[in-house]
């Protein structure tokens, strides 16, 4: 399997691209998803789980962040559930990181 460099492009606009590496559906709507590096086409969930879990965590963190902050806007304090999404979020990508970079506590 050849190992494709990926990126995070921000600012993405939606559209009805497959994925560059397999074919198979990216994330709709605007914002950031998955790309190779080289080319900037998109790229799907499960390539980039393949290629490079790190950012597919790093995006899902992103993604949570962003709902509990919309969440949080209209209450003084969000809802547990939605606090331990962001949690799990987080630990997930703390798993994923390579590792000098992780921090067991």
């Amino acid at each position: 399997m050849n190992m494709a460099h990926l990126m995070i492009q921000m600012n993405a606009l939606e559209g009805a691209e497959g994925c560059d590496i397999c074919g198979g559906r990216t994330s709709p709507g605007p914002g950031p998803r998955l790309a190779r590096a080289d080319t900037r086409a998109a790229v799907c969930r499960e390539c980039g789980k393949r290629h490079a879990p790190s950012l597919v965590a790093l995006l899902d963190l992103a993604r949570v962040a962003e709902r509990v902050g919309h969440v949080g806007r209209h209450t003084l304090v969000p809802p547990l559930t939605v606090m331990m999404d962001l949690v799990q979020a987080a630990e997930d990508y703390a798993h994923e990181m390579p590792g000098p970079a992780r921090r067991v506590a």
